[in-house]
């Protein structure tokens, strides 16, 4: 898309459309990312982007490329209300990673304060982005699946789902990062229980598994050990029941970390009856051919 647009820039013969194309066509150079934590958040901090600070910019354009601190206010421009948010994307197209990097503590606020609408307005345009997709997106989708409202939820759904169609997600990154939101008290397992079961229910069964795959060892681990809340136990059984459907129905095989010691307590509860059935079919022989 780059390449065309820059194409049909020089082709206006103009000194500005010759600019425009030197620009879309100038090798970018990533920013350092590293993960801080807030509260009981995780967001990401960027180093300054160097192309997008170059002195052929406006003053007010080359402020996108200042570095993204979580401990700042400078996100963006004060004035900017949330109904601003989805023009990022016209600012900086096909980099996602870096509007997600400044709209990362905004897309949060959906499941840590239950802010309404902050997820669907940004989710489905990072889905759809060309660009890297790296942290920030994959932590926007995080929040977004354990957003506090349903239109939050279905937003991350799907964005998952396309970004799995696109071939660019990585499950084991957002399964990771869930589990660790969970555990910090972020993000609900029963509002994710929920989120995933919409997801699996329209056929992505491998790709929540995927996902869960990641995300219950550490949530396991912590029951286990007596180390889990009382907000990261409640909806544990849930997440354990579209876990064992999407095994069962994918056929899945192998052994899940700390599952076991949820398997072999007493009781019926919900938790232990579908650690049980998630055991047995990780455990299941493949069917005859």
């Amino acid at each position: 898309a780059a390449l065309a647009a820059a194409e049909r820039a020089a082709a206006l013969g103009t000194e500005e459309g010759e600019r425009l194309a030197r620009r879309l066509l100038t090798e970018r150079a990533a920013p350092s990312v590293t993960r801080r934590t807030a509260d009981t958040r995780i967001l990401v901090e960027l180093g300054e982007v160097p192309d997008l600070r170059a002195e052929e910019f406006p003053a007010a354009l080359r402020l996108l490329g200042r570095p993204v601190n979580p401990d700042s206010d400078h996100w963006y421009c004060s004035h900017w209300s949330g109904a601003m948010r989805p023009h990022w994307f016209a600012l900086l197209p096909e980099r996602p990673e870096l509007v997600a990097a400044r709209l990362l503590r905004d897309v949060s606020e959906a499941a840590v304060h239950d802010q309404q609408g902050t997820a669907a307005a940004v989710l489905p345009h990072l889905a759809d982005a060309d660009g890297e997709v790296g942290e920030a997106v994959h932590l926007s989708v995080a929040y977004g699946l354990g957003a506090r409202h349903a239109e939050d939820r279905l937003a991350a759904v799907d964005a998952l789902l396309v970004l799995a169609a696109r071939g660019r997600l990585e499950a084991d990154r957002l399964g990771a990062d869930l589990g660790q939101l969970v555990r910090r008290g972020a993000v609900k397992p029963a509002r994710l229980a929920d989120a995933v079961r919409t997801a699996a229910s329209t056929g992505a069964n491998a790709t929540v598994w995927a996902v869960l795959r990641q995300v219950l060892p550490v949530l396991l681990a912590d029951l286990s050990t007596g180390g889990a809340t009382a907000s990261s136990a409640r909806g544990l059984g849930e997440l354990l029941a579209v876990a064992a459907e999407c095994a069962e129905l994918t056929g899945e095989r192998g052994h899940l970390p700390h599952l076991s010691g949820v398997a072999d307590r007493r009781g019926t509860s919900r938790l232990v009856t579908q650690a049980r059935r998630l055991r047995e079919a990780l455990a299941a022989a493949p069917a005859a051919a």
